[in-house]
């Protein structure tokens, strides 16, 4: 059935915008309209553009960093002993972002009507983690969702943390390189070009080498429209090849390939795993569901495809850590520590310390990483400079020598 996009009115005069899904538009007025909505909008979506929106992330969104805060509130106002209404209409009123409140007024008109919290989530699609709403649905099981609400901010905080020593070890790397970009283009825009005229003056053959650089640099000058326009154009089909499953799964099996850095993508997708896991189980999800979740969470195809065949090797009986040390993607140390934690009795806690051991992993390895890269870095823009240098002072170099 064809989706369809609805602003409607409710009785007590709130305005709702929800997707519905029906035969055709007169039958979703006639249902909604049973249901005491008032339409004030009603159309179908475009679906050119919203692929453009999916594939460069034009839609709303919620940052983690928004979500963690959401959740801090949320807890401290479910162990205060508010009902959980109340609770969203609170939190409704202190979210700046437009998708995030558009998200939770149509959570708070769901639960109001009769529907489970963890399940008005999961009706948000992508906006929100599945695994939230997953911990949502086993805290209302358990009756205890300050408690499962309380164990997944401390895990989002955990990988947030994890996430931002990553990009505070690329910072540097980062501005060496736009650095060295920016000097090259000086190079290659304004200095080689002006001395090109002063070397044709010369008569001489120039050597090879400044040939080379002050036909790269005048070919860059006279075509630099052209070329910016080819650039950008890759980079826009790269992207949306990514977006597709085929370049994302050529993508996540590139990055766990790459010299140094993969090893800390690796180990990331895999800390994240173990983490979650231990959440999920520490919250009374069934085993099975849980790997899939957790699968689902690591964030690179390479990693959810051998997961989702471990979820289906226990799901027929085989134990989790022989089903993870067939995949060969996790370490050493975290098979012994799940076949520790089956064989105890003691899983969340043996992959709550595994997870710890993969983030000292990380770190000791982004150390090393930054390291590496500055010293690699700056020898790349000094030979780069140098040769560019090279290639104008040859020259002068040879006219000098052939005076004397």
């Amino acid at each position: 059935m064809p989706d369809f996009h609805c602003r409607v009115a409710t009785a007590s005069g709130e305005i709702v915008e929800r997707t519905y899904s029906a035969d055709d538009e007169a039958a979703l007025r006639r249902d909604l309209e049973t249901q005491d909505l008032l339409v004030l909008d009603l159309r179908r979506p475009n679906s050119f553009v919203d692929s453009l929106a999916r594939a460069f992330r034009l839609r709303g969104s919620v940052s983690s960093r928004d979500f963690l805060a959401f959740n801090k509130e949320f807890v401290a106002l479910i162990r205060a002993g508010l009902p959980i209404l109340s609770s969203l209409e609170i939190l409704t009123e202190r979210r700046k972002n437009p998708a995030f409140r558009r998200a939770l007024l149509d959570i708070r008109e769901r639960v109001k009507a009769g529907e489970a919290l963890s399940d008005a989530f999961a009706a948000q699609g992508t906006l929100f983690p599945r695994l939230y709403a997953a911990s949502l649905a086993s805290g209302e099981r358990s009756g205890e969702l300050g408690t499962v609400v309380a164990r997944y901010v401390d895990y989002t905080a955990r990988v947030l943390a994890i996430q931002r020593k990553v990009v505070s070890a690329l910072i540097y790397p980062a501005i060496l390189l736009t650095l060295s970009t920016g000097l090259i283009a000086l190079m290659v825009f304004v200095i080689i070009p002006k001395f090109s005229a002063f070397l044709r003056d010369f008569n001489q053959d120039l050597p090879l080498l400044t040939q080379v650089v002050v036909g790269f640099a005048l070919l860059c000058r006279t075509y630099w429209l052209w070329i910016v326009l080819a650039l950008g154009g890759g980079v826009v089909a790269l992207v949306l090849w990514t977006r597709t499953p085929a370049g994302r799964s050529w993508l996540d099996a590139l990055k766990l390939r790459v010299p140094l850095v993969g090893r800390v993508i690796a180990d990331y997708a895999q800390g994240r795993f173990t983490r979650t896991l231990a959440t999920l189980q520490a919250g009374g999800i069934p085993l099975v569901t849980s790997i899939e979740l957790a699968g689902g969470a690591v964030g690179n195809v390479v990693y959810e495809r051998s997961l989702a065949e471990v979820a289906n090797r226990v799901r027929e009986g085989r134990s989790l850590w022989e089903s993870l040390d067939q995949t060969r993607l996790m370490a050493d140390i975290t098979i012994q520590m799940v076949r520790v934690g089956e064989s105890t009795g003691a899983l969340v806690e043996m992959l709550n310390h595994a997870s710890d051991f993969t983030d000292e992993e990380i770190d000791t390895r982004l150390s090393r990483l930054v390291t590496l890269i500055e010293p690699v870095m700056l020898v790349f823009m000094a030979v780069i400079i140098a040769t560019m240098l090279l290639s104008i002072y040859l020259p002068l170099i040879r006219v000098y020598g052939a005076a004397v």
